[in-house]
Parts: structure tokens; sequence; C-alpha cells
């Protein structure tokens, strides 16, 4: 997935994820409540840019025959950052040429006032206001970087003009890109490509990242994204907990284990699950839940199920919990009994699709004395019911794209393009947890908090993954967690693990067993 890193490695601020209204409204307040000159924050972001584009320099092979560094600016503060660059980059000995997509008068405030300071450094500055203009520059091959300082978070509509002129001959010129707050024609709140962009190898942005870093296909065009501290302090930055999970969510999951611990300090987990042909997520879910540190696990299933599986779960305890034809509301409460004496549990994973566990689904889930988290077919069968999560205990639910469209009455794509609104949306209409499985897996509370998760590789896109992840969060929900760590510590744990794997082997290989079988493995601290 993205890599990334905070410079200085900092909770807060850092961490944060903003919407572009948020960083218009953090600068406002730097400047208005703190004191902070406007323009000392454009140098801090332009010296940070610099610094990048420096160390870039520094890694790249000499070519004798280059001997630019393009700085494309724009008529906004995007444009002033990059302009501060361009001076900076210059005083430390590189021939730099501004591409101004823009009249020089057009400029104002901040912005206009980086291109006097650049413009008296020396700094070759050409205005360029359609295509044309780019036809008169130098060579490709003259060129040994491109700092795309052209739009930044404030686009809302599809480019066009001079700037889609400019993304253009950033595509074509061949030589590493570092971007200034986001590839030019990436949203910054969705991650949507408006129109075009020009893919970048290293993004800089400023005090915290954007939710259009994290959320495709911008995610893919990023590179390595380097969040600046500028001296925005937490202050500047208020708005709803929106954030990336850190090592510090996954403390709980490691929490000291008393020395007179026994099986039973640490949580019975019931996994209700699996169906014939379907055994496999049963199994899953039950190493999973074990592999992350529950004491007990015992898996109940349908009969027919139970004769296919009972005999492969060597640390795990199974018994039927469904005869044949036996799902209706008597069932439900004999087997909510037997959960309620318990500590936590999962359900759905392999169960079957059918009207008669939609029944019984529908009857057991209020009677949930012990938390739980529901996933799967246990979602898929109460999405007409949906007042049902409500009900009972407290719950985790975990879908993945499509059944939190479902969930939702919407598409999946629409899901897809605003991935932090639907994961919200569907906590507010529970009353759950969510845990929004795919890139970059969301987390949100009923109390409108929300994490994302930025670890995690497409090699975590094969069967059983979700088993996994819903065997490891009722695992921490037994131990005691709250549903918020549960989730938020049970994603991270989960990426963490995928990650260890395909670093280990590769991500083609990948495989759910695999994940639980690296839970031991990961640290508190970052891979």
């Amino acid at each position: 997935m993205t890599q990334w890193q905070v410079v200085p490695k900092t909770r807060s601020g850092g961490y944060r994820i903003l919407t572009s209204a948020e960083v218009k409204a953090a600068d406002e307040r730097a400047s208005q409540v703190l004191g902070v000159p406007s323009i000392a924050l454009m140098e801090s972001a332009g010296r940070a840019v610099a610094e990048v584009t420096q160390r870039r320099l520094e890694g790249q092979p000499s070519r004798p025959d280059a001997r630019f560094v393009a700085v494309v600016a724009g008529r906004g503060s995007n444009g002033g950052d990059g302009l501060v660059a361009a001076r900076l980059l210059a005083d430390w000995g590189h021939t730099v040429l501004v591409v101004l997509c823009a009249h020089a008068d057009a400029l104002r405030g901040d912005a206009a006032t980086a291109l006097g300071a650049a413009r008296a450094a020396g700094v070759a500055v050409i205005e360029v206001t359609d295509g044309e203009g780019f036809l008169q520059l130098p060579a490709p091959e003259r060129f040994l970087i491109v700092v795309d300082a052209l739009l930044g978070t404030g686009l809302t509509g599809e480019v066009h003009g001079v700037a889609l002129d400019a993304i253009t001959w950033m595509q074509g010129v061949k030589v590493p890109i570092v971007a200034v707050d986001l590839p030019s024609g990436v949203c910054a709140d969705t991650g949507r490509v408006l129109g075009a962009a020009a893919p970048a190898d290293e993004t800089v942005t400023f005090g915290a990242s954007r939710a259009g870093h994290w959320m495709f296909p911008g995610a893919s065009l990023l590179g390595r994204l380097t969040v600046a501290d500028i001296g925005l302090s937490e202050l500047a930055m208020q708005g709803p907990e929106r954030r990336l999970l850190s090592s510090t969510d996954l403390e709980p999951a490691f929490a000291e284990r008393p020395a007179d611990g026994h099986k039973g300090t640490f949580g019975h987990v019931y996994v209700l699950a699996g169906s014939p042909g379907r055994t496999g997520a049963a199994r899953m879910a039950c190493e999973a839940v074990l592999k992350a540190g529950a004491g007990l696990c015992t898996l109940g299933t349908t009969r027919e199920a139970f004769n296919l599986v009972a005999g492969a779960l060597l640390e795990s305890m199974a018994e039927v919990a469904l005869e044949p034809n036996e799902r209706g509301i008597s069932a439900a409460e004999r087997v909510a009994a037997r959960v309620n004496r318990l500590d936590a549990a999962v359900i759905g994973p392999g169960l079957p699709n059918d009207p008669e566990m939609a029944d019984f689904i529908a009857a057991l889930v209020p009677k949930l004395a012990v938390p739980a988290v529901l996933d799967a077919e246990a979602l898929n069968l109460l999405v007409r019911r949906k007042e049902l999560f409500e009900q009972g205990a407290a719950k985790v639910i975990t879908p993945h794209p499509g059944e939190a469209a479902r969930l939702l009455g919407r598409g999946v794509g629409e899901v897809q393009a605003a991935r932090l609104d639907a994961a919200r949306s569907l906590a507010d209409d529970t009353a759950c947890v969510v845990v929004l499985k795919g890139a970059h897996t969301v987390v949100a509370s009923p109390d409108g908090r929300v994490w994302l998760c930025p670890d995690g590789n497409p090699g975590m896109g094969t069967a059983g993954m979700g088993d996994v992840l819903a065997g490891i969060i009722g695992a921490l929900l037994g131990r005691g967690l709250e549903p918020v760590e549960a989730a938020t510590a049970g994603v991270l744990w989960h990426a963490r693990a995928g990650d260890l794997v395909a670093a280990r082997r590769s991500q083609a290989s990948l495989t759910a067993m695999d994940v639980v079988g690296a839970l031991a493995d990961v640290e508190r601290t970052p891979c």
C-alpha cells in the first residue's frame, strides 16, 4: 500500500485526516488565533517540498544532458508553495525553471510574494497560458525532475484549459514528479481523478494527510507520501476525529497478561459459522480467535457442517448448534442461552443463505447479551431488518463493499467513491462499530469517530481474509476490549500480519491462513 512518513513523527496532526475545507479552516485559524503569518506557513511548506525534491535528486543516477528542475505552478497557494521550493532549490545550486500556468499579475497575496522572491533570487519564470506554450519549453530529456504545484487541495471540478495541458505535459516528460499536496487532478476529499492526473513519485502534504490520499484511484498515484509538520498545532486542526490507525491503537491487543491467568481468564468466544461447502470459513475464524489471544473457542455449526469440520479443529471445541430444518425462534432462544454464558461471539462466516437462516439470525441477534461480531451472511440476512442491529449487546459489523452497499441501499461504486462517508453513515444507521473492509479498511464508531488503516496490501484480497479478521476482532472482544478498541486493534493487527507475510514471501501467494500464522510475529512498532 501507500508508503508514507510523518516528519517529524508526532501523533498530533500527522496522523489526522482532513478534508479540503478543514485544511483551509486550519490555515485561517493558525493566522487568526495563533498569530502565525500565512507567509510563514507557505515558507515552511515550500521548504518541505524542496527537501523532498533534493532527497529525490540525490538518489537519481547522473544524466549529463539533463540540467533543469521544473516547477509547474498554478496561481493559488499550491503554486506559492512550489515557488518557495523553486527559490530554495536555486539557492542550493540547481538550475530551476518555473512554468507558471497563469499570467504573473493574476497571483495574489502570499503566492505573489513568493513569485517576487523567486524572481529576485534569479529563478527563471516562464508564463504559459495555453497548450502552445509547452511546446516552447526545453526538450523533455533536459529535465531532471518536476515539482507539480499546479492545483492542490481546492480542486472540485474537472480539469480543463491550461491545467489539463500542464498535466498532459507532466505525464509526457517521463522524469520523477514531486507533487505538492496531491497529484494535480486528484480530488482531496474523495481520491477521484477529475479528468486527468500525472502520477507522482513523491507527494508532500502538510500538517495532516487528506482523505484523498487514502481513497482510490488517487491513492495509487501518490508514490511515497510525506506528511510534513509546518507548525499547524492541534488547535488549528479542529474538527471531527478522523485519523489513521497507528501503533498506539495496537497496544490493547498486547496488554500484559496476568501471571496467574488461565484459559478462562482470556475469554471464551463462540463462533457460529459454517455449512457444507463453506466449512473453511468456520475453521479460519476459529483459528484466528485463538491466535489473537482468546483462551477458549467453541464452534457452533449445522449438523451437516459439524460432521465435516469437527475433526479438523485441534484447539477449538465444536458442537451442533442447528439441526436440519431447525432454524426458528426456539432454536434462537437455545443458541442465545448458550452464547450468553460465554464472553463474545462471531456470527456469520460460511452460514447458509436461505429464508430459514434469515429468520433464525433475526431472532438470535436481539437476544445476544455479549458483544458480537456480525460478518458475512449474518449481514446479508439482515439487510431488510437493520433495526435489529441496535438491539441486544454491542456489535461490530464487518461488511465488504458489496455488503455495505446492500445495507445502505447504494451502489458499490458509490460506497467505494466515498468510503469514509459510507462507513460513518452505516455506523449511524446501525448504532454499531463498522469495519468497512477493503484497500485501506475504514473503522467508524456511532459517536462520529472514524479511523483508516494505512497498512495492508493487495495480496490480502483473497478468500478467507474476512473470516480471519472477524475471528481476531471476536477474540479481542472476548478478552474484554471495548468494541471500538477491538475493531481498531484487530484491523491493524490483521493488516500488519499481511504485510509481514508479503515482505517475507510475496503478495501473489499470500493466503488467509498465512495471516493467522503471522499474527504472533507482529510487534507494536510499525512494520
